[in-house]
């Protein structure tokens, strides 16, 4: 028998019929990848994908305090595998969730019958997870 211990349980999947009870909570960090989102994501899109459930949203929480937000969603490549992609993070204090997030991402995506598992992260990411292989770098120019 494995005993999960409170770690597990801070960094967890909300289910889509409590992001309206969450929003308040959990909208200052999904505000900070629609932001960096160079005008890709509004609030409300952002708002209804998660609500519907065509985009996961994990939560990492310090007692009654939501302290990171990582954003999900599954696809079928038109090649026909599945990927998970998470494309959206935000929180303090990385060190203390980061690795909970990518190791529980990580056995969803296996669980999901996903092929990959892919990480859209700023730079210093990927001083942390060298066990994943960088294949893009995303340039961007702002058309005046």
């Amino acid at each position: 028998m494995t005993i999960q211990t409170q770690t597990e349980f801070k960094f967890f999947q909300l289910p889509p019929d409590t992001i309206d009870a969450l929003w308040p909570a959990i909208r200052p960090r999904i505000m900070s990848g629609v932001e960096r989102s160079s005008g890709r994501l509004t609030e409300k899109a952002a708002f209804e994908l998660l609500r519907s459930g065509q985009w996961q949203c994990w939560t990492y929480w310090e007692g009654p305090k939501c302290m990171a937000v990582v954003v999900t969603r599954l696809n079928i490549e038109s090649s026909g595998i599945k990927t998970l992609e998470a494309i959206m993070a935000s929180g303090d204090n990385r060190d203390r969730w980061q690795r909970l997030a990518v190791d529980t991402l990580k056995r969803f995506a296996k669980a999901e019958g996903c092929q990959l598992f892919e990480l859209i992260a700023r730079p210093g990411w990927e001083r942390v997870f060298t066990e994943f292989k960088k294949t893009h770098v995303m340039l961007e120019w702002k058309v005046d």
